[in-house]
């Protein structure tokens, strides 16, 4: 049995390369679609992101492990569960998880909401971001072109949220749950 997830909010902090929180976004589901609000800390300032429009995607893994070569490579690629190519939110036919753009302002500072239909917060649903290995929300350094398959050309990951952090298995280092955020956990 599906647990309702209608007024269920998920947040969670977007951290940087350095462990730092420079914002937050949370998740919140109704019959319209899930709405997505992104906002910088303390009106941005420090956020360390630089001015202008930057890549925001949800992507398929629920890590955020800001070591080695590649900074979150562990949150894998955006959230595609239907197969379809790189696009803009508004097109009917892009991944589940492209977001758009989010804009900078000269302080370092964000916000922006977004509802979406291509997502749920329902474990069990093909779109689900609850699903086996988590997801994660990705801000990268670049402007996303909104067409160029797979990633929109929008560069390196600045900062990283886990969404839901995968199933608990064997396999994963987040077994005890320690990349979760209280408030992430599904209410059974």
């Amino acid at each position: 049995e599906a647990t309702p997830v209608v007024g269920e909010i998920v947040t969670v902090n977007l951290t940087d390369v350095n462990g730092e929180i420079v914002g937050s976004a949370s998740f919140s589901e109704s019959t319209t679609g899930v709405t997505i609000t992104v906002q910088s800390t303390s009106g941005g300032a420090g956020s360390g992101l630089e001015p202008g429009l930057h890549g925001l995607h949800i992507h398929e893994t629920g890590a955020c492990d800001p070591s080695g070569e590649t900074p979150f490579e562990s949150a894998g690629g955006h959230f595609n569960p239907t197969g379809a190519p790189h696009g803009d939110l508004e097109d009917p036919d892009s991944h589940a998880g492209d977001l758009g753009n989010i804009e900078v302002d000269e302080t370092g500072g964000f916000g922006l909401d977004i509802v979406t239909d291509k997502i749920t917060l329902e474990p069990g649903a093909e779109n689900s971001l609850a699903d086996a290995d988590g997801s994660a929300i990705v801000i990268h350094a670049g402007e996303d072109d909104l067409m160029t398959d797979p990633s929109g050309e929008s560069g390196d990951r600045l900062a990283c949220g886990v969404i839901f952090a995968p199933e608990a298995s064997g396999e994963t280092g987040a077994a005890d749950g320690s990349d979760a955020t209280p408030e992430a956990t599904p209410v059974s």
